[in-house]
């Protein structure tokens, strides 16, 4: 039976075929058409005429279906078992199962109804045979695809439905659809953490991707924009300035990788803060000689004074801050805590004045002789924060690693075991009876 039922559907396919007249849109959805092939061999497999014309079927379930779609839909499907190629029928069936309230104890109604309402709109619209026919069937189909919640389908078979007859009732689900879900404005945002800030828009679509020349649908106070780059669903527009006050506008010609332009133009006030006091390094380590230490670079941003604290990690510390990777991240209030408390040593905290440039990046050294004096051989983390922001500020902190050593080691691992080659830092010529250990991930020595 399954095999006759698929193979009648594909034969209604071939023989009922569109035909499209100039301006017309035609609508096209590979998962609804299969939903409708589904749902007519069910119909076909399910349904009987009980020798009834389908004329005769229709209109008893036309009577119904203000009062009881539930019926109006059995008698509906009976007559597209009595005629399956009829677009009537199908329209009819649709608009029941549409008018059906799901039963609360049978929870898979909620779904199984608007899918299968979609299947028989897109079957009636695929058999129309006349443009007002398309028309409805197209109309259905739509409010069948938001009950999906399938936006760009629904939007794409109102719009279809349109271009065969522009009826006042479709044309205002149209537009509304369009406004609460179409191609439009989602959000935008203004970068100004960084050194030349822009603005990017974020719409609810991909742009289009045949599109290479965004610049031609944005100006700025009235003037081409410096740059527009485009990337997936986000439009930014860069050459802004910190402190400036702008109008964005974006023209409804811009469109969605789905072909849909904006509804109307974009027109944004946007402002442009001053970026916030910010503080980092300019690396992640560094390797200082234990004589004639010079500084440790600090950029700052927006903020004249630098809170800094250097704690030495001790011997027994070290080999757990290798292994979990301390040394290769920033670290946060509570780490630094840790290092105080638990693991390290506090060997300074105080503030040092720098220079200020309104949001331009500053570079300045933290000078370690002057400040802490001569510092053991071993491993250090420098904290750094704007002077303005709190002690107990549980974010990420601005960290440098440095070490404090006038021995620099290299090590092979080769098949006959691990190569240590240890060298002065200042001379770069190789030291004798150095006193090397291997350490182990548990902190042993082997």
């Amino acid at each position: 039976m399954r095999v006759l039922a698929s193979l009648a559907v594909s034969l209604v396919l071939a023989a009922n075929a569109p035909v499209f007249a100039e301006g017309e849109l035609p609508f096209a959805h590979s998962g609804v058409a299969k939903d409708a092939e589904r749902y007519q061999a069910y119909v076909l497999q399910n349904w009987k005429a009980g020798g009834k014309a389908a004329a005769e079927l229709r209109l008893v379930a036309e009577k119904q279906l203000a009062q009881d779609p539930r019926a109006a839909s059995r008698g509906f499907a009976s007559a597209v078992a009595a005629d399956p190629k009829n677009s009537d029928s199908w329209l009819g069936l649709a608009k029941a199962l549409l008018a059906i309230k799901a039963d609360e104890d049978k929870g898979s109604e909620r779904y199984d109804l608007p899918v299968n309402a979609s299947g028989a709109a897109y079957r009636a619209y695929e058999l129309a045979g006349g443009t007002p026919q398309k028309a409805k069937a197209l109309a259905v189909l739509g409010d069948a695809m938001q009950r999906r919640a399938y936006w760009r389908p629904a939007i794409e078979a109102l719009r279809a439905s349109l271009s065969f007859v522009d009826a006042p009732d479709v044309r205002e689900s149209f537009e509304k659809l369009r406004a609460e879900h179409g191609f439009r404005l989602t959000d935008y945002k203004t970068e100004a953490e960084i050194a030349s800030p822009r603005v990017c828009l974020q719409f609810s679509e991909n742009l289009s991707r045949t599109e290479t020349d965004f610049a031609k649908y944005v100006s700025v106070d009235k003037k081409d924009p410096q740059s527009v780059t485009a990337e997936g669903s986000q439009l930014c527009v860069d050459g802004l300035v910190h402190g400036g006050r702008y109008t964005v506008e974006v023209r409804d010609a811009l469109k969605s990788d789905a072909g849909e332009a904006l509804n109307k133009p974009l027109n944004l006030a946007i402002y442009v803060p001053d970026r916030k006091p910010a503080v980092r390094f300019t690396g992640k380590s560094y390797v200082l000689p234990s004589r004639g230490q010079q500084g440790i670079p600090v950029v700052t941003i927006n903020t004249n004074r630098v809170g800094v604290e250097v704690y030495r990690i001790g011997d027994r510390g070290l080999a757990a801050a290798i292994v979990n990777g301390d040394m290769d991240r920033q670290l946060y209030t509570y780490d630094a805590e840790t290092l105080r408390d638990r693991t390290g040593t506090q060997v300074y905290k105080g503030e040092m004045d720098v220079a200020t440039k309104l949001n331009e990046e500053v570079t300045t050294a933290f000078p370690l002789d002057d400040t802490i004096g001569a510092l053991k051989p071993g491993a250090y983390a420098m904290i750094a924060r704007p002077g303005d922001k709190p002690d107990n500020d549980y974010g990420s902190l601005s960290t440098q690693w440095f070490i404090v050593s006038d021995l620099g080691l290299t090590a092979f691992s080769g098949k006959d075991g691990v190569h240590a080659f240890v060298r002065s830092l200042a001379e770069t010529t190789a030291i004798g009876d150095a006193n090397v250990k291997l350490v182990a991930r548990n902190n042993e020595v082997l």
